[in-house]
């Protein structure tokens, strides 16, 4: 327990104690005005004094009264719903804007930028060797990192196509409009599934696993990369992202709430993925994280490495 006092804080001494970002003593404010108990709540809630299961339901039904983001992670915690808020915000409600503010929501958009300039560079190292790459995303949600990509610089090059699978059929429609949209519907083949049980009928180039993994525990996680690599082309690439220990540090309050939302990590280290990787019979070739280190993506192939210059 870290308040064995169990001293009672204003939002301010809270914030300053714990050396909290501001955008967590805005949210309180707001919330110590609107509704005193609930603020009272999280903070003991951070404090780890232990709350009953009826105050716990309580700060989860007013954050999902008080913000279509709560409401929607709790709806669907595993879904590309989350992260699609953080990518496109259009917020209005004080809470919601915290999470675009937090750390953690902004790692979430540096993520995607992140891996989109990764995505370019493989793409462009396969077709030093191919005349046509064949990209997949798996669990990809709406395929927004495909579609950007796509739509940036191989508009009008044929030889590039993705397949994004997912089994949530609204994010595929979603996807589909927005790769209308861009122009690279044509380039991008939406399928509905589970990725485990899917056969392609061709091997890709390329295979994503962006925030597949963040949940699982690593026997899972080498369980998950033995069912996808028999997919992968024999000098393909794998690129699987996992949260890191980083976010529970720099921004335990965000994730504190996230987490009573439903949305729950088994963080990872570079050393714990490389071990998944090593176990799963991939060679570990590089990896790198967002601009705020909460999510490391890992780069592995099934040959010798390929990366001597970096």
């Amino acid at each position: 327990m870290i308040n064995e006092d169990h001293k009672k804080y204003s939002v301010e001494e809270f914030v300053a104690k714990f050396k909290l970002e501001p955008c967590v003593a805005e949210l309180l404010k707001f919330i110590e005005k609107d509704n005193e108990m609930i603020k009272d709540l999280l903070i003991n809630k951070y404090l780890q004094i232990p709350l009953s299961s009826k105050e716990e339901e309580d700060i989860r039904e007013y954050f999902i009264n008080n913000s279509v983001f709560s409401a929607a992670t709790l709806a669907n915690p595993a879904t590309s719903v989350v992260t699609e808020f953080l990518y496109d915000p259009k917020a209005s409600s004080p809470i919601d804007k915290y999470f675009f503010a937090s750390k953690g929501g902004k790692a979430i958009h540096s993520r995607l930028i992140r891996v989109e300039e990764n995505l370019h560079s493989l793409i462009e190292e396969c077709l030093k060797n191919n005349k046509k790459v064949l990209v997949a995303n798996l669990g990809g949600g709406l395929g927004r990192d495909i579609i950007n990509v796509f739509a940036k610089y191989y508009k009008d090059n044929d030889s590039i196509k993705a397949l994004n699978l997912d089994k949530d059929k609204n994010a595929s429609k979603r996807g589909q409009r927005m790769a209308e949209a861009k122009g690279v519907l044509n380039k991008i083949d939406y399928v509905e599934g589970s990725f485990t049980r899917f056969k392609p009928k061709e091997k890709f180039d390329i295979i994503l696993l962006v925030g597949v993994l963040c949940s699982l525990p690593p026997e899972t996680c080498v369980w998950i990369l033995n069912k996808i690599k028999p997919m992968l082309n024999k000098e393909g690439f794998i690129m699987a992202s996992n949260a890191t220990p980083q976010m529970l540090k720099e921004d335990p309050f965000t994730y504190m709430i996230m987490n009573i939302m439903g949305w729950s990590l088994i963080f990872k280290n570079e050393d714990e993925l490389r071990a998944i990787f090593a176990k799963s019979g991939l060679k570990w070739q590089r990896s790198f994280t967002d601009d705020y280190g909460f999510h490391r993506m890992a780069i592995g192939t099934k040959n010798k490495s390929l990366f001597n210059h970096f």
